[in-house]
């Protein structure tokens, strides 16, 4: 079980799952290797500039390339460690809340009720709106104050399932079990086929007007049912 599962409560549904832009990961990663790049060849041009110098019983060039190469493994683990925490990170919307997830080894999770928010600011730079990626700034009643998600991919789509979520909860049925709505759709079997489908359209119109599916599901669900016939 990942962490985000062993997060969700019962019935809690996940409507979008976002992390920072790739686009972040690659630049971090790139800059890392160039800079080994310079360091490797600073350590080889030293042993050119420094044919003849000793020190501490090492040839000066074959020092410097030690140490350069030394700093080059490290600057790699952190391209690593770079990678693994882009990986981690998740800015998640379920029907109930915004899970803000953070870190490799310890985990730590902001976890932001629908109800409490009071705002949400995308900031969007020439470059995030070229490739699709902004910082989301949420603002919340509680003590916590504003949160903040840099760089994530698809900020819009963030904010679409974020209000989506939040209509539905304010029209009252964010929380219905899947499980309780199949149960509402189970059809008699005295029922004849003919009637047993017009039931259950029946029930299907009466859940769309009441907003318990959407206009789309309605459609596929009725297709589904006539085809029975």
């Amino acid at each position: 079980m990942n962490t985000l599962d062993s997060l969700l409560g019962r019935g809690e549904h996940v409507r979008y799952i976002g992390r920072q832009h790739v686009f972040v990961l690659i630049s971090n990663v790139l800059t890392e290797l160039v800079l080994i790049g310079v360091l490797i060849a600073a350590g080889v041009v030293s042993q050119v500039a420094f044919p003849d110098k000793v020190l501490a019983g090492i040839e000066v060039g074959v020092l410097v390339l030690i140490v350069c190469v030394i700093i080059s493994l490290l600057i790699l683990g952190s391209a690593f460690l770079d990678y693994l925490r882009w990986s981690h990170e998740q800015c998640v919307v379920t029907d109930r809340r915004i899970l803000l997830l953070r870190g490799i080894f310890n985990t730590s999770a902001i976890d932001i009720p629908l109800e409490k928010i009071n705002e949400v600011e995308l900031r969007q730079s020439w470059l995030g709106r070229l490739l699709d990626f902004g910082d989301i700034e949420i603002t919340t009643a509680s003590e916590a104050g504003v949160s903040r998600f840099r760089s994530l991919a698809d900020p819009q789509g963030f904010k679409r399932a974020m209000n989506d979520a939040r209509y539905d909860i304010e029209r009252g049925y964010a929380y219905i079990d899947q499980h309780d709505i199949n149960a509402y759709l189970d059809m008699e079997d005295s029922f004849p086929d003919v009637e047993r489908v017009s039931h259950a359209l029946q029930r299907l119109a009466d859940m769309r007007d009441r907003g318990l599916i959407s206009r789309e599901e309605f459609e596929e669900k009725k297709r589904e049912l006539l085809s029975r016939i």
